[in-house]
């Protein structure tokens, strides 16, 4: 008996001290983590960030406020990645200093507003929140996917559906499988994760038992950790523009739309392509030099030229060395806090990089197209970038049917000859001769489910208004 005991407990402390030891390097690897997060935000980003911070984004040309906290909820993602502080420095951002993204900016508040109720709301209430047209809700799918958000269930499949990816080309499903780690991970997982403890009177099982389990998720959470840090640096870089000059502005008969040239390019050969082409495009653009390339001595230099602004003023800019980037997104208690703090010159001086924000801005480009169908476009052309391989162009029934004249006019003004099918499928070819005569009896109710039944479903629900207004004229109808 005292052999068992002494067995028992040498087997207790050999077992003990595997998954002590295992905890230790655990807690090692996690510091080294949360030490390499903290040395890239002071590199690349900014050490100082609060979950209460404001972060103002120009989202696809519509301005969208979030709080950082509801922007970095979901951990482990991209969109916490982008908004977590650690590449603050790096990140694109427009004339008024504000974060650019090339998303839809429907889709992106839909999101933002789904990560904030998120915290307080049911699943119930949550799924119908997310109740909402199909075009929307596709977007919005493919927004989420790339982003690194799950969305909270599946979305209806259209006949266009595509197979969403995100930037790295993965499906959603390939990125939910890429974060899973394989049960093999670890080099010395054969000793303490196949270890069992059946020899052990119950409750010590039970405790080491778990504490093996917990063992096992912390590894994997740390594992997901390392893999998401590897890949945030090429996230960065592709959500980013070039330089200011290719945040490309548009003034679409009065709607505000903004995209990066490089996704209006995405499709070579086309009009959208050909007008934003490197030789073209930045042959108007070099010779300017962007305000937010100003380094601190031009922006000292700015500051003493300018009428309304006192030496003193420009040479707290020079000792503070504030360049153009940092100019252009300084507030009034920024300014207080650099030292001004008389009132009339803190008037002038915000309104003087007021001034500078909006000269930096690029003027929108014109467009003499419907909203509705330019903002279609570009969506398709966000959705290629976004889905790479998996892309598919529209159907005609993903469009509404009172826009679709004006859109296969704006389709093929950017898109000629059989570009446009990048964007949309061709329309169906029907023969009305071969639909009338399809039922000798003439029931044109039957013809015209079976019609719709096959080239587009979303008008099944309006067959007989659709019959009541050709009533007496079916054959001219079809």
């Amino acid at each position: 008996r005292t052999k068992t005991w002494e067995k028992l407990i040498s087997d207790y402390e050999q077992k003990a001290g595997i998954l002590s030891k295992e905890l230790e390097d655990t807690k090692n690897e996690f510091n080294e983590l949360e030490t390499k997060k903290a040395n890239l935000a002071e590199k690349y980003g900014d050490t100082n960030v609060d979950e209460d911070d404001l972060i103002q984004i120009n989202v696809g040309g519509r301005a969208i406020t979030a709080s950082r906290g509801t922007l970095t909820h979901h951990k482990g993602t991209m969109l916490e990645a982008l908004f977590s502080g650690r590449w603050d420095k790096r990140i694109q951002r427009d004339g008024f200093g504000h974060i650019f993204l090339d998303v839809n900016p429907v889709c992106f508040q839909r999101m933002i507003n789904y990560l904030s109720m998120q915290k307080k709301s049911s699943e119930e209430r949550m799924s119908q929140f997310f109740h909402t047209d199909r075009e929307l809700q596709l977007i919005l799918h493919h927004t989420m996917t790339y982003f690194g958000i799950e969305p909270p269930f599946s979305f209806p499949e259209p006949s266009t559906t595509n197979v969403t990816r995100n930037v790295f080309g993965w499906s959603s499903a390939a990125y939910a499988q890429v974060t899973q780690l394989p049960q093999n991970m670890f080099s010395n997982k054969a000793i303490w994760e196949t270890m069992t403890f059946d020899e052990f009177p119950s409750n010590l099982k039970k405790n080491m038992s778990q504490e093996q389990k917990s063992l096992r998720s912390a590894k994997e959470d740390i594992e997901k950790v390392k893999k998401n840090l590897e890949k945030e640096e090429d996230f960065i870089r592709h959500v980013n523009a070039q330089s200011l000059h290719d945040i490309i502005n548009f003034d679409v008969r009065g709607t505000l739309m903004t995209a990066k040239r490089s996704t209006l390019r995405v499709f070579k050969g086309s009009q959208l392509d050909r007008l934003f082409d490197d030789a073209v495009w930045l042959q108007q653009h070099t010779n300017t030099l962007s305000i937010k390339e100003w380094s601190h001595e031009q922006v000292a230099d700015w500051a003493k030229r300018h009428d309304g602004i006192s030496d003193e003023v420009a040479d707290l800019f020079d000792k503070n060395q504030v360049n153009g980037l940092e100019l252009l997104a300084l507030g009034r208690e920024d300014l207080k806090e650099m030292g001004i703090s008389r009132l009339g010159m803190l008037a002038l001086v915000i309104k003087a990089i007021k001034d500078l924000q909006t000269k930096n801005q690029n003027r929108p480009i014109f467009i003499d197209h419907d909203p509705y169908c330019f903002g279609k476009i570009l969506d398709q052309l966000r959705l290629k970038v976004m889905s790479k391989e998996g892309y598919k162009p529209l159907a005609w029934s993903d469009i509404k049917e009172s826009k679709q004249e004006a859109f296969e006019k704006s389709v093929d003004y950017y898109f000629p000859g059989e570009l446009s099918e990048l964007i949309v499928k061709k329309k169906p070819m029907v023969d009305s001769r071969n639909i009338s005569s399809a039922a000798p009896n003439k029931d044109y109710q039957s013809i015209l489910i079976k019609f719709y039944e096959k080239y587009n479903p979303s008008k099944l629900g309006s067959v007989q208004n659709t019959l009541k207004k050709y009533q007496g004229k079916e054959e001219d109808m079809f």
